[in-house]
C-alpha cells in the first residue's frame, strides 16, 4: 500500500509540473480583488483554522487522554501552518457541513480525508491529491454475509456516514432506502459501535478506518471498491492559500516527508 500511495504522489507531481488537469490553472490565477488575501488574514491573526470530522482514524482523531489532535491529515495540516508561520487550530465539524463552513469562511480549509469529486469541486477548490485508499464493505468477524456487487446490499441493513462518497453510492442502489435499510450516521464511531452491536449488518467506509477499528471490534472486509484520491480543500476565491497548500504537499513528496507520513499512519 505504501508503494501504491507513493506512485500516486509521483503522478500528482508530474501532473502539476506538466500543467495537466482542469484544476491547476485556476489555482495559479491571482485574486480577483485587490487588498488583503486570506493568507494575509491568517498570518495577521497568527492562526490557521482547519475543519475536519473526527473520529476517522488514522486520518483524524482527537485523543481525549492527551487532549491533542492526531492523524495523517493533522500532521499535513500542521506542515501547512508551519509554512505560513502560524499556529494550527483544528475544528471538529460534521462531515456533511464542512463544505458549507469553508464557503462561509468559518474555517480556512478542510482536511478530512475528503475525496475529489466534480460536485465538490464546483463549490470549493481542491489541492493536488496526496493519497488514495479503497472504500470497503465491512461486517462483523462472524458474519456470513457475502456480496459480489454493491447492488446486493439491498437485502441487508447498511450504514454509512452522511455526506460521504459512500453515501452517494449506497443511496443510488435500488431497494436500499434511507431510514429503512440504509442508516446514515453523523459520526463514524457511532456507526462502528452499532455494527458491532448488530444494529446494522454492514458498513461502508475507507479501508484504513477498518484497520484501526479492527483493533477494538472483530471485523472483516467482504468487498472492495476503488475510490478517488483525497485532497485538501479551500475557497476558489483564495488561490494564494491553495498555492501554499500545494507547495507543502509537493515538497513533502520531494523531501520524503510524505513517505514518512505513510509509514507512520498506514503501516
Amino acid at each position: 500500500m505504501k508503494r501504491e500511495m507513493a506512485v500516486i504522489g509521483f503522478v500528482a507531481c508530474l501532473a502539476v509540473g506538466l500543467g495537466i488537469g482542469w484544476l491547476i490553472p485556476g489555482l495559479l490565477t491571482p485574486a480577483s480583488t485587490p487588498g488583503q488575501t486570506l493568507v494575509d488574514e491568517i498570518q495577521a491573526r497568527g492562526e490557521l483554522i482547519v475543519g475536519t470530522d473526527a473520529p476517522w482514524p488514522p486520518f483524524e482523531l482527537f485523543n481525549v487522554t492527551t487532549s491533542t489532535w492526531e492523524g495523517f491529515d493533522i500532521d499535513l495540516s500542521q506542515m501547512i501552518a508551519d509554512e505560513l508561520g502560524v499556529t494550527l487550530t483544528m475544528t471538529n465539524i460534521l462531515f456533511d457541513e464542512l463544505i458549507g463552513a469553508c464557503k462561509a469562511g468559518t474555517i480556512d480549509m478542510i482536511a478530512a480525508a475528503m475525496m475529489v469529486r466534480h460536485s465538490r469541486a464546483q463549490e470549493l477548490a481542491h489541492s493536488v491529491t496526496y493519497i488514495r485508499v479503497n472504500e470497503v464493505i465491512v461486517v462483523k468477524g462472524n458474519s456470513t454475509l457475502s456480496i459480489t456487487s454493491l447492488n446486493e446490499l439491498n437485502t441487508t441493513v447498511v450504514g454509512c456516514q452522511a455526506g460521504t462518497t459512500q453515501y452517494d453510492a449506497l443511496v443510488a442502489i435500488p431497494g436500499l432506502t434511507e431510514g429503512v435499510n440504509l442508516k446514515v450516521y453523523p459520526k463514524a464511531d457511532i456507526m462502528m459501535a452499532e455494527l458491532d452491536n448488530g444494529v446494522i449488518d454492514a458498513a461502508f467506509v475507507d479501508e484504513p478506518v477498518v484497520t484501526v477499528w479492527s483493533k477494538t471490534y472483530s471485523q472483516k472486509i467482504i468487498f472492495i471498491v476503488p475510490a478517488e484520491p483525497m485532497a485538501m480543500w479551500s475557497r476558489w476565491e483564495e488561490p494564494e492559500l491553495m498555492m501554499v497548500i500545494n507547495k507543502v504537499i509537493l515538497e513533502s513528496y520531494r523531501d520524503g516527508v510524505m513517505d514518512d507520513l505513510y509509514t507512520k499512519w498506514f503501516s
